[in-house]
C-alpha cells in the first residue's frame, strides 16, 4: 500500500510541475484557478497518506507489541515445563540409583547355603 500512496503522489506531482510549466508559459490557461485547485487537491492527498502511514505505523508498533508480549509468555511458560522436567528427571536418577544399589548389595550379599533334605 505503501509503494502504491508514493507512486499516486510522485506522478500527481511530475503532472503539476508539468502544469505549472505550462501555465507559466501561457498565463491565460484557466486563470491559475485550475492549477491552484490542483496544487491544494494534491496537498490534501498527500496529508491524508502521511495521516494514513503513520497510522497503519502505529497499529503495526502495538500488533508487535503484543507479539511480543506472547514471545515473553510462552518463553516464561517453556522455563516452567523445563524446571519441571529437571525435577522429575532428578527424581528418576534418584530412584533409580537406589535401586541400582539394591541389585547391588543383594548380589554382594551371601547367599544361604542350599538346604539338603535329610533322612
Amino acid at each position: 500500500m505503501r509503494i502504491f500512496l508514493t507512486l499516486t503522489v510522485g506522478i500527481s506531482l511530475i503532472i503539476l510541475a508539468g502544469g505549472t510549466i505550462a501555465y507559466i508559459e501561457n498565463p491565460t490557461f484557466g486563470g491559475g484557478l485550475i492549477l491552484a485547485a490542483a496544487w491544494i487537491a494534491m496537498a490534501i492527498i498527500t496529508i491524508v497518506a502521511l495521516v494514513f502511514t503513520f497510522e497503519s505505523e502505529n497499529q503495526k508498533r502495538n500488533r508487535s507489541t503484543k507479539n511480543n508480549n506472547l514471545s515473553e509468555k510462552l518463553t516464561k511458560r517453556v522455563k516452567e515445563l523445563e524446571k519441571r522436567l529437571i525435577d522429575l528427571q532428578d527424581i528418576v536418577i534418584t530412584n533409580d540409583d537406589k535401586l541400582e544399589r539394591l541389585n547391588n548389595q543383594s548380589s554382594v550379599a551371601p547367599s544361604p547355603p542350599p538346604q539338603t533334605i535329610s533322612d
